[in-house]
């Protein structure tokens, strides 16, 4: 169903990273104006140079509007909303044209003026950005929208001509989706964000050859309620994967569905831990510690998926029970001389307070380590664990093939132990993951390997019905593929989270967040694909305010070079 875009939703934030280096270059030159009005003495020189540079912000802003408008002429939505900005922006790049014109004396009146018309100049240009990146928001939900009529499509055809027809159409919108998610993924500036965009289209990817064979099985054979399972939660997954790519194009302004994807997302230990040392150490400025206990509380909670599960030795989970009383108890001390008039009263803590944080920080410290070394052991038992699910499959197929229902029924008991132990593991990587996007993909990980791994049993059960049926052997092939890949997933994710908690002043990260970009890829940035005369256009934009911008620095550096010749 088509969804209307709330402007509100997009009036202030700037989230994506194409907006935010479009602007820097406009910022960088209005401060150089500004640094201008700063000096008390100017050459004459240097004050033509200053108008040359205030009338190609301008040239530069009266090109960009231009733009601006033809787009607002072709979205109704946005277009009021669309004018205004560009009319606050042409009005605030003529104000500044004729400041920088003016050869009064520096006035604190004349910087005052320039001061308010860059103000208005840059809200006025981020406004035009924004509401024309909600053309683009547009697009990507009526792409999204599209696919899930085409799924409603699918799901209801009866023969196989009317299938290969509505899958052709499905294919190429698929096309059109990836397409644009990509582009918009990979320009997004919250790394949360960018990971749920990223797990959202891979799933839709892997999930297209699962739709086409589970499909193509029901059809064959319509009276197999395996084949009607294998389909049922392949639609139900694609779903899902397209409510969260909605979820995250809205910014999560919309409440996620009952069943979205990256819900549960967030609920890992290390944030935790994070926020526990954190609010300790708030303890030397301030008496509030209604939150410490509310931290604990959580933490305590979320160490039991390490005291739970049933591959955590006996000495590991004793030790963790043991140092989260240590953790209680070290606490209490701190919010009983944290409480004490005594220590109320000065911004200096007393020795008693200081000793008690050192004592909470270094208790939370130990149990990190100790999190990370009883999730040591289990992830080196992966490996092994995956490589026994590999054979598995192995067994499961070959028993599916020759009917024997009952050695099919024993392997894939054994599967279901062997893709437990794998979620158990995942689990706790999930806890030790020290960015958001490996929390992220951790969690896709091992949410569809819970989802999919049953449904390879499944498909071997179609085909141990119908043990001659080729399209039922080839979905089971397909399954056993996404299995593959989603331990192929873990795999990675599992190097990759175990390395960073070994590396030399790793649990001082664990307190303190490590500057950087936590891990993320950067990808060339490309301008979005709409319809092509929506795609000149704002490739337009960018070209526009890209050539005033080198006119503008070209401007600035003649103007730069004249001041140190001149010293004026």
């Amino acid at each position: 169903m088509d969804q209307e875009i709330d402007l509100e939703d997009h009036s202030s934030e700037i989230k994506t990273k194409s907006i935010e280096q479009t602007l820097l270059p406009l910022v960088k030159q209005i401060s150089t104006l500004l640094s201008h009005r700063e000096r008390s003495i100017c050459s004459e020189r240097s004050i033509r140079v200053v108008a040359r540079v205030g009338q190609a912000v301008n040239v530069a802003i009266e090109r960009f509007v231009t733009v601006g408008e033809s787009i607002a002429d072709d979205n109704p939505e946005i277009k009021s909303d669309l004018y205004q900005a560009c009319k606050d922006a042409r009005v605030a790049g003529e104000a500044i044209e004729s400041l920088c014109e003016k050869t009064l004396d520096d006035s604190i009146t004349e910087r005052g003026a320039i001061a308010r018309a860059a103000r208005c100049l840059l809200s006025s240009v981020t406004r035009v950005l924004i509401l024309a990146d909600v053309v683009v928001v547009k697009q990507l939900i009526f792409s999204k929208d599209k696919v899930s009529r085409s799924l409603c499509r699918l799901e209801n055809v009866t023969n196989f001509t009317e299938f290969v027809k509505a899958f052709s159409q499905f294919g190429g919108e698929m096309v059109e989706l990836a397409h644009v998610t990509g582009e918009r993924g990979g320009d997004l500036k919250d790394e949360r964000r960018r990971a749920q965009m990223s797990a959202a289209r891979q799933v839709l990817e892997r999930s297209t050859m699962l739709l086409l064979t589970s499909s193509k099985t029901c059809l064959r054979h319509p009276d197999s309620e395996t084949a009607r399972q294998n389909r049922d939660t392949v639609f139900c997954q694609m779903r899902q994967a397209m409510d969260l790519i909605h979820h995250v194009v809205r910014d999560g302004v919309d409440p996620p569905a009952p069943c979205c994807l990256g819900e549960d997302e967030g609920e890992s230990l290390g944030p935790v831990l994070r926020t526990l040392d954190s609010l300790v150490e708030m303890t030397r400025l301030t008496t509030e510690t209604e939150r410490l206990g509310q931290c604990l509380d959580t933490m305590v909670d979320r160490t039991q998926d390490f005291t739970d599960s049933a591959y955590t030795p006996h000495h590991r989970r004793e030790n963790i029970l043991s140092l989260c009383h240590r953790i209680r108890n070290h606490l209490q001390d701190l919010i009983r001389v944290a409480s004490n008039p005594d220590h109320g009263d000065s911004y200096s803590p007393s020795s008693d307070v200081e000793q008690a944080i050192t004592q909470c920080l270094q208790a939370t410290r130990d149990l990190r380590l100790e999190l990370i070394d009883t999730a040591g052991e289990q992830t080196g038992e992966l490996a092994l664990v995956t490589r026994t699910g590999h054979e598995l499959v192995t067994d499961i197929r070959s028993s599916a093939l020759a009917a024997d229902v009952t050695r099919l029924e024993e392997y894939s008991d054994k599967f279901t132990e062997t893709v437990d132990h794998i979620l158990e593991i995942c689990k706790l990587l999930r806890h030790m993951a020290g960015t958001e996007s490996l929390q992220v993909a951790t969690y896709h990980a091992e949410y569809h390997l819970k989802i999919y791994a049953p449904q390879l049993v499944t498909a071997a059960r179609t085909l141990a019905d119908h043990p001659s049926s080729k399209i039922a052997k080839e979905n089971l092939e397909v399954f056993a593929d996404m299995f593959q890949a989603l331990v192929s997933d873990i795999t990675a994710l599992c190097k990759e989270i175990m390395d960073k908690e070994r590396l030399p002043d790793k649990h001082t990260y664990m307190s303190l967040p490590r500057p950087g970009k936590h891990g993320t890829t950067n990808k060339p940035l490309k301008a979005v694909r709409l319809n092509l005369e929506e795609q000149e256009k704002i490739a337009k934009a960018g070209l526009e305010m890209k050539l005033a911008t080198n006119e503008m620095e070209a401007e600035t550096e003649k103007w730069q070079k004249d001041q140190s010749e001149g010293g004026g």
